[in-house]
């Protein structure tokens, strides 16, 4: 190592934070990740957090590493104080802590989750040494049962899940994985109603929202509020609302597009600014149509270096300073206007 090298230990610190960091990432993947990609549910990950090794100025004195292990204590309890009584938050706060541990104690980090959480949460640390503890066992049997998890279909896996975990965990399973539970109720509703033999799509939207409110009860009502685009655009991309939507007449498609969205509780402002946006797509579509006419006439009439100069003319008198974007995605094999058109999301 060159002299300038060492007279900046800060580099060599930053090195070994980086190569830390990047084995971590490498060698942990969660059991649950392992078996299917399927299953969204509260993981425990090893992110660092904090300093996972002293710089050559702190060794020989601990005690600023203990100011530091405390002041993590104190923003972990900090974070959490409001939501600890939530079953899904105590697992996230056992995710995190088990993170800081794994980095900072990697021989000897499980020895010291009682104590920490003994010092952060005293009422609590017996229950929160329970939840880490069946934590464990689930993860535990995940990595025993991945390969026969992975053999069954989807609905066999799902049943399979949810008993573990009850078992696990017993009625504390559905708070822990809530965001599944709503994530199923809401994909029920939409198989329901893209499977619906008749009904325009503001029409499909109204039952689609009953059904959300009848499934969710009391959380309906946040949920639409919060996830407005992500439950339009998944609405919008059932086949059935795609089919009827590619029937309208342009006006009355883009008065439908509007019912819908006004459905889910958005705006005037909102609105106005989603149609405007409707009409731009359909007009660079129409414009993209007409591309792709030209373009194969082109194709058919001219080889080598006249047909990729008459392309790169056309692309130009189309799409102007889009041009260059076009042709890089005509050259990584991606041909935009070539699919069938989502209406209401491109």
């Amino acid at each position: 190592m060159s002299e300038k090298t060492i007279s900046k230990p800060w580099v060599v610190f930053l090195l070994v934070a980086i190569v830390v960091s990047a084995c971590f990432g490498l060698f942990w993947q969660t059991p649950e990740q392992a078996v299917s990609d399927e299953v969204h549910a509260p993981m425990l990950t090893a992110t660092a957090v904090g300093n996972v090794e002293p710089t050559e100025n702190d060794r020989g004195r601990p005690e600023l590493n203990e100011v530091d292990e405390a002041q993590f204590i104190a923003d972990l309890t900090q974070k959490f104080a409001s939501v600890i009584e939530v079953k899904h938050a105590q697992i996230r706060l056992l995710e995190q802590l088990i993170s800081y541990l794994k980095s900072r104690y990697p021989e000897d980090w499980e020895g010291r989750v009682e104590a920490l959480l003994a010092q952060m949460y005293p009422d609590l640390a017996a229950e929160l040494l329970a939840k880490y503890q069946s934590w464990s066992n689930y993860n535990a049997w995940l990595l025993t049962e991945r390969d026969v998890l992975r053999a069954m279909s989807p609905a066999e896996r799902r049943d399979a899940l949810w008993a573990k975990r009850f078992d696990a965990f017993g009625a504390d399973a559905e708070q822990i994985w809530a965001a599944e539970l709503r994530n199923r109720k809401i994909e029920e509703a939409l198989i329901a109603v893209d499977e619906m033999a008749e009904g325009l799509p503001e029409e499909k939207l109204t039952q689609f929202v009953a059904s959300v409110r009848d499934a969710l009860g009391d959380k309906a009502e946040p949920l639409l509020a919060t996830r407005r685009t992500e439950l339009m655009d998944r609405f919008l991309s059932l086949d059935s609302v795609q089919q009827e939507l590619r029937n309208l007449p342009d006006s009355t498609r883009l008065a439908s597009l509007r019912e819908i969205r006004s459905g889910l509780g958005m705006d005037a402002q909102a609105l106005d600014r989603w149609t405007a946006l409707d009409k731009r797509r359909d007009e660079l579509w129409t414009t993209g149509s007409n591309y792709m006419e030209q373009r194969q006439i082109i194709l058919a009439e001219y080889t080598g270096g006249e047909q990729r100069r008459r392309l790169q003319a056309l692309q130009t008198a189309l799409f102007a300073e889009q041009s260059e974007l076009i042709q890089r995605e005509e050259q990584s094999g991606f041909f935009r206007f070539a699919g069938e058109r989502r209406i209401g999301r491109e």
